[in-house]
């Protein structure tokens, strides 16, 4: 929709124009307060210090002038007595020998007529130092707490539109609801509309893949039962396309499971399964099946929480992909660390390329160009690997194997009871 998105685009320029304006104004303001501190706050031309100050440095001036250089804290120097012009009040002043104080910007210095000798004193600095340094830090100080104010709703916003953000991606209803004067107002509707389409595909996906399994599983029911009556076919051509029907009925499975875990309809069920266990069972299912023999490598015990059911399949896909490669031997090992186990299995067959290492986890990639009765498989399986292991918060790796061929790696982190 070109006018939703005009209204946007136009949004967030605004945005960028108030917040431009408000650092201007704010910094203009606070300028200007922070000068009209500093000016109340420096001293009057005359400060209340400056009589008593010139009354100690008049005694010390009338001391022997061997002592000035200890008693008298201000640099001074001897100028000839016509180098400056004074009023006759002021020359009144320094022939009764008084010490007389004259400004220079923010300085004053003192002067002293001694038998016909006129003494410079000074200059002593009328305002102190550290006194721009104090209203340096207010200036910054009002600053941030300016900006911070200003920052303060949108932060909530976005704590809220995260908030949002985790509630899609655990698949949980959200409800974004943001002031119509939010600045990141724009964004959220974004993020409605966004997550609004998103649940439409999925559900399309969903409901496609539903109705394309079952009209698969009703042809495929007949085309088994017709199989079974069909008794003047030939045994070897009746079996063949029992395979078939087998075949189709397989892949079907496969796709409603990888959709299920895709979608995430079947949140994982969480229990405390024995992993030694699990993998005996599984060793034992496969057994039957052509293949090299699965050797097992596994500790005393372990525990894990975890979804056994899905934790079984994605073990056994893996398995089952090693019985196809494999020329005579697999090594399924279990190992402990500090924060996850890991299920490593290898095998002596021809390996993976590096290339396609992270291909072979996509769904309906298979490595041979063509499918073959004796390869089998829809590339699947180890699609369902991968979902499986995400669920579970863990990974799965493709690696090179010590014995020449692949190296699956599955890493399951240890749960807690309290956790889940």
């Amino acid at each position: 929709m070109p006018g939703n998105k005009t209204a946007r685009i136009l949004s967030m320029q605004r945005l960028f124009w108030h917040f431009y304006l408000f650092l201007f104004l704010v910094l203009l303001g606070i300028g200007w307060a922070v000068e009209q501190l500093w000016q109340q706050w420096q001293p009057a031309a005359a400060p209340p210090w400056l009589d008593s100050y010139t009354s100690l440095l008049q005694q010390q001036v009338q001391q022997p002038q061997s002592s000035w250089p200890h008693s008298i804290k201000l640099p001074y120097s001897a100028l000839p007595g016509n180098s400056i012009g004074w009023l006759a009040q002021e020359q009144q002043q320094l022939q009764r020998g008084e010490v007389l104080a004259l400004f220079e910007d923010n300085q004053v210095y003192f002067y002293y007529l001694q038998q016909q000798q006129l003494w410079r004193f000074g200059p002593l600095p009328l305002t102190q130092n550290d006194g721009a340094t104090w209203f340096t830090l207010l200036f910054f100080l009002l600053l941030a707490i300016a900006v911070a104010l200003w920052l303060w709703p949108v932060a909530r916003d976005i704590r809220r539109l995260q908030h949002s953000l985790q509630r899609f991606a655990d698949n949980r209803d959200i409800a974004l609801t943001l002031p119509a004067r939010s600045f990141i107002a724009p964004i959220a509707q974004s993020f409605a509309d966004m997550s609004d389409r998103i649940r439409d595909l999925l559900n399309l996906q969903r409901e496609m893949t539903h109705a394309v399994s079952h009209e698969l599983r009703t042809p495929i029911a007949r085309l088994s039962f017709a199989l079974e009556m069909a008794q003047q076919l030939p045994a070897q051509e009746r079996q063949l396309m029992l395979q078939d029907v087998r075949e189709l009925q397989q892949l079907v499975d496969e796709i409603l499971d990888y959709a299920r875990l895709e979608t995430g309809q079947l949140p994982l069920q969480l229990q405390q399964i024995n992993l030694i266990e699990l993998i005996n069972n599984v060793q034992e299912k496969l057994a039957p099946l052509p293949g090299a023999d699965i050797r097992l490598q596994l500790p005393a015990s372990a525990l894990l929480y975890a979804d056994g059911h899905y934790l079984e399949r994605a073990l056994q896909n893996v398995l089952v992909n090693a019985k196809k490669y494999a020329q005579q031997h697999i090594q399924l090992t279990l190992t402990e660390y500090k924060q996850h186990w890991q299920i490593s299995v290898d095998d002596d067959g021809p390996g993976v390329p590096p290339e396609l290492r992270h291909q072979i986890l996509q769904p309906f990639f298979r490595i041979e160009a063509s499918r073959n009765k004796q390869a089998g498989g829809f590339g699947l399986g180890l699609a369902i690997v991968q979902r499986v292991m995400q669920w579970h918060q863990g990974s799965v790796t493709v690696t090179d194997s010590a014995q020449g061929g692949a190296r699956f790696v599955l890493a399951l982190p240890q749960r807690h009871a309290a956790k889940l």
